[in-house]
């Protein structure tokens, strides 16, 4: 994985450490290393190239600093051409120049105004001082540990994890929120004293010791002084800035479903533009997804639609991977995106997509009851039901999955992490503060699908830009709830792509809402009526579900590698997972499931998930992983004139 490695001590380093650390990262034969090493610092960064190619660290003229960094920063022309007459001397003119000067220059106040995704580190050699920054949302997820006084970093815990003196503890809390909500909240991993870099942190380790402090924060703060004309014009103009900015001379992609954030990146771009562009859709040619997002392609006129085919095997054959490359935070049912996004790594440089924008300014977690709500022990109710009923396990189910043991460590966990994270959230707006919860939990855990994305492109969030998401924090909830402003911004901004049907209802993004609680309601009618015959008929009426692309539960019902590659893994002697799980129930889950009684494959797949992950980190089995490529008869390149 790219990024940055290494550590910091007062004591004398482990050079041979550090190689180890570099190695366990490269997963690519065309990474870039530089690195650097003396007695108490030891750091490399591993790269593909493709954004600030030129070799580090990067020194200021005294020697005193250095600055390693990794991604990409946008828009600090005017800062730059100050700081060359306060006197700076720039050699490359990159984000790394620019970001070291500006620290030796200003401290740490110039780092709130930075613009793009990126993690750098800064270390001060006569007082033995660091600082490890990220952006705003954290897209270029690192991790950090203290251990008998050396500071580590990096892109993956393994690397951290080559240090032996670093004990490999399992962490109850990330566990029980694992399988409860899918996710872990604050800056947890599955090991404990191992934690996740948060969001907008500026981390400092100084005299042993390490303090964080949080320099942005997802803050709605509500204008009601402007109209929705005003609000979508301030968009636009934000928008088509902060692509054009991204749009530089490399191969560009974008991920496209037949969702509107995606399809929002396009609309966004200039049209010479879109007909350099790349884009790729996951999952079988006839489902709703992709005829979608190929009608999309088509009226943008990209230069090509790749489409990449998912499958049971495809998921099978790369599991154990996906989880080893993810240490088991991402789940493995989004274990195809690495391999079929493999097959395009030599057409595309950078991966553009649009981050969250339907749950931000499309108020994807504004509900009617959270709009009429009038106190907070209200929302605090209504988001309980949110986050503790609608989850993978519910309650009454935990005491049936965990051995009694293990149930009594973590039963209580994941009301005390709801506690935490709502009085953590201080708004007077409850909507406001609702959506910040969500931010803070839900929107936060989306970085981990990165992971296997920056493993093979550059990546790039043009919705993530500060002045565009500046914008959205002002906007009332009433015109965020059910994509109510969203519609008109993406009508204004490329009106011939809001006429495409909406994959979430099937019906044209521009439709009136009342025509999308149709669509809805048509769709879910349709599916259950499919589901219902196939129970009724005992399996012997079966009808695709052709709406998304995968279909787990489909795959469970039709293929017996799927069937086989759950009962191997979850039941048999060799099931290392049964000191924290009864195997019994988890037979009883598979049943239900082959029978078409329950749908339980999303429990079966995080408990597959976690079953990998112990045999990997705990079982000592991670010699035995390779990734393997697939057919290239998943890689389907469509002429879109015959659409």
């Amino acid at each position: 994985m790219v990024g940055i490695t290494g550590f910091v001590s007062k004591e004398s380093i482990n050079k041979s450490l550090l190689d180890r650390m570099i190695k366990s990262l490269q997963h690519q034969g065309t990474y870039h290393i530089d690195s650097y090493s003396d007695q108490h610092f030891g750091c490399a960064r591993i790269h593909r190239g493709i954004f600030n190619p030129e070799p580090q660290p990067t020194f200021n003229k005294t020697n005193s600093l250095c600055i390693f960094f990794d991604g990409k920063i946008y828009d600090y022309q005017n800062q730059l051409e100050t700081l060359k007459k306060k006197g700076y001397t720039f050699k490359y003119m990159n984000d790394a120049e620019f970001c070291l000067y500006s620290y030796e220059e200003y401290g740490e106040k110039f780092i709130k105004q930075l613009n793009g995704s990126f993690i750098f580190i800064i270390h001060d050699f006569p007082n033995n001082k660091t600082i490890l920054v990220n952006d705003r949302y954290g897209h270029n997820i690192h991790f950090y540990a203290l251990n008998n006084n050396t500071f580590f970093f990096a892109p993956e815990i393994k690397a951290i994890l080559q240090d032996k003196n670093i004990p490999k503890v399992l962490n109850d809390r990330a566990v029980a929120e694992f399988f409860v909500v899918g996710e872990f909240w604050d800056n947890k991993t599955f090991f404990q004293n191992i934690n996740v870099l948060p969001p907008a942190t500026i981390l400092t380790f100084y005299e042993q010791k390490i303090s964080k402090e949080t320099y942005w924060e997802f803050r709605y703060e509500t204008d009601n002084n402007r109209s929705q004309g005003e609000y979508i014009n301030e968009l636009i103009q934000h928008y088509r800035k902060a692509i054009k900015i991204r749009m530089d001379d490399h191969h560009h992609g974008i991920t496209l479903s037949g969702g509107l954030d995606s399809r929002t990146v396009l609309a966004g771009m200039d049209l010479k533009k879109r007909k350099e562009v790349i884009t790729c859709t996951f999952g079988a040619r006839d489902c709703d997804e992709v005829i979608v997002a190929q009608k999309v392609s088509k009226i943008a006129d990209v230069k090509n639609h790749i489409i990449l085919e998912t499958s049971p095997e495809i998921l099978i054959k790369n599991a154990m991977f996906d989880v080893w490359l993810t240490e088991g935070r991402n789940y493995i049912g989004n274990g195809f995106a690495y391999p079929l996004l493999s097959l395009t790594k030599n057409d595309i440089d950078v991966i553009f997509d649009g981050y969250a924008l339907d749950l931000v300014l499309g108020g994807g977690y504004l509900k009617k009851e959270i709009l009429r709500c009038k106190s907070d022990k209200e929302l605090k109710e209504i988001l309980s039901n949110i986050f503790l009923k609608k989850k993978i396990f519910q309650d009454i189910e935990l005491p049936a999955l965990f051995t009694s043991d293990y149930y009594q460590k973590i039963k209580n966990v994941l009301r005390e992490s709801f506690e935490i994270e709502f009085n953590k959230v201080k708004h007077t707006n409850l909507c406001n503060k609702s959506d910040q919860i969500f931010i803070n939990t839900r929107v936060t855990w989306m970085q981990i699908g990165d992971t296997p994305v920056r493993d093979i492109f550059e990546t790039s969030h043009p919705t993530a830009d500060n002045d565009f998401v500046d914008t959205i924090l002002k906007i009332p909830p009433k015109w965020r709830y059910n994509h109510r402003l969203y519609r008109k911004f993406l009508m204004h901004l490329a009106p011939e792509l809001s006429r495409v049907p909406y994959n979430h209802t099937m019906i044209r993004a521009d439709a009136p809402l009342v025509f999308w609680r149709i669509g809805l309601y048509y769709l879910y009618i349709r599916e259950l009526i499919k589901k219902k015959m196939f129970v009724f008929s005992k399996g012997r009426i079966f009808i695709s579900n052709k709406r998304h692309y995968v279909n787990f539960e489909e795959w469970f019902r039709t293929n017996k590698s799927w069937q086989s590659f759950f009962r191997d893994l979850l039941l048999t002697e060799n099931t290392s997972s049964k000191k924290y799980f009864n195997q019994s129930y988890i037979q009883q889950l598979f049943e239900e499931q082959i029978e078409g009684k329950k749908n339980n494959i999303m429990k079966l797949m995080y408990l597959a998930t976690f079953e990998l992950f112990n045999k990997i980190f705990f079982e000592g089995e991670s010699q035995n992983i390779v990734f393997v490529p697939i057919d290239e008869k998943y890689h389907i390149v469509n002429d879109l004139n015959k659409i």
